[in-house]
């Protein structure tokens, strides 16, 4: 049996994080012959198959793993002093095992695939986890702290979390989802369809609040005059203290755009934020930061035209028609194939309610501008 304290050192070591503590703590268990057999045992059993192969659920393909290992497995019966080059040259078999199983399970197919249609959050050691919409369970960080809660379609992450380090997680919403997220500071996101946002467990004290999107989400975010927030997107950066706001900017989108509930926020590309280089937002305006020239460009609009997809809505207002395929792609989980390249270059204003049948979408579009598709599955082809 492993003492839990040498355990963790094993993890750490493994994970390249241990102190100075427990890598002296480590060398003097390991004195034990007895003990380095048992470390040897954890490490490719242990490691092995719970770390390295986690991908393979076939029970009977992990008691044969099992038993080649245990087969060739090294007896260390005489200890030597630079017993961290010990561990290496068992971390070395163990890649020689990984590899040669990997390579020997691999035609059979053993790899576990995620379904492409499910949340996903992606912890910061690049553990996958798939994120159930009507589930209830908690996140746990590599070293077993309990960093949120998730209930349903929320992921809450105000409690737990350590306050001494930076550690991020990635939450990744597939087409045709949403999902809300409430950051450690209280703050929350609504993502939409298609998006990702990579953020941190928790805060840290006295730093900027700071998080990574791709996609589109409306931020409510807590009010802290010490802490700005800053959402990056591409290159552009969006500091605020305490607002509410909505952000976009898709892969087809050659433009990011904000829209302003509440609050203020202040737009900037580059590091340096100030009078001179930062564009500033009023409620009820939409900033727009164009990708190519790097200008940002401000009008006053209906904020609620950018910010019905929240209550299910999908509204577009002088969108051209190849652009509103993608969202109608994203939002419906479907794949739209244009033929029609005239088409694909009108513009179109109209919304939906995302309950309306994909016949009754088109239905509209036609009346302005004819044409005909097919559905096959969850395949529609516009000619």
């Amino acid at each position: 049996m492993i003492p839990s304290n040498i355990e963790l050192g094993i993890l750490k070591y493994l994970d390249k994080t241990a102190t100075a503590k427990q890598l002296q703590e480590l060398e003097e268990w390991l004195e034990d012959p007895l003990n380095m057999e048992l470390f040897n045992d954890y490490v490719l059993l242990h490691y092995a198959i719970n770390m390295g192969l986690n991908k393979m659920d076939d029970q009977p393909m992990k008691e044969e793993l099992i038993r080649k290992i245990q087969k060739g497995k090294l007896g260390i019966k005489k200890v030597h002093p630079q017993i961290l080059l010990k561990i290496a040259a068992v971390l070395l078999l163990l890649v020689g095992f990984g590899y040669f199983f990997s390579q020997k399970f691999n035609e059979v197919n053993v790899e576990e695939q995620i379904d492409p249609n499910q949340i996903t959050l992606q912890l910061d050691n690049g553990n996958i986890e798939v994120i159930s919409e009507d589930g209830k369970r908690k996140i746990i960080d590599a070293e077993g702290n309990e960093v949120g809660v998730q209930k349903g379609n929320a992921l809450n992450y105000n409690e737990g979390g350590d306050p001494g380090k930076l550690i991020h997680n990635q939450l990744n919403i597939p087409n045709g989802k949403q999902f809300e997220l409430v950051l450690s500071d209280g703050s929350s996101v609504f993502l939409n369809s298609g998006s990702s946002i990579k953020y941190p467990v928790k805060f840290l004290p006295g730093k900027t609040r700071e998080v990574f999107l791709s996609g589109e989400a409306y931020f409510q975010i807590t009010k802290d005059s010490i802490n700005p927030f800053i959402v990056n997107v591409d290159d552009l950066k969006v500091r605020v203290l305490g607002t509410e706001f909505n952000l976009s900017s898709y892969p087809e989108d050659s433009q990011v755009t904000t829209v302003l509930v509440n609050g203020s926020v202040g737009l900037y590309s580059g590091d340096v934020y100030g009078p001179e280089t930062t564009t500033f937002m009023k409620p009820g305006f939409r900033g727009v930061y164009d990708h190519s020239s790097g200008n940002i460009s401000l009008d006053e609009v209906d904020t609620s035209l950018y910010t019905s997809w929240k209550s299910g809505k999908l509204v577009f207002r002088s969108m051209q028609f190849k652009n509103i395929i993608k969202k109608l792609e994203r939002s419906y989980n479907v794949s739209i194939v244009n033929n029609n390249k005239e088409l694909g270059e009108q513009y179109f204003s109209a919304s939906f309610d995302k309950d309306e049948l994909m016949e009754q979408i088109f239905a509209s579009f036609r009346t302005s501008y004819r044409f005909t598709y097919t559905i096959e599955n969850e395949k529609i082809t516009i000619n």
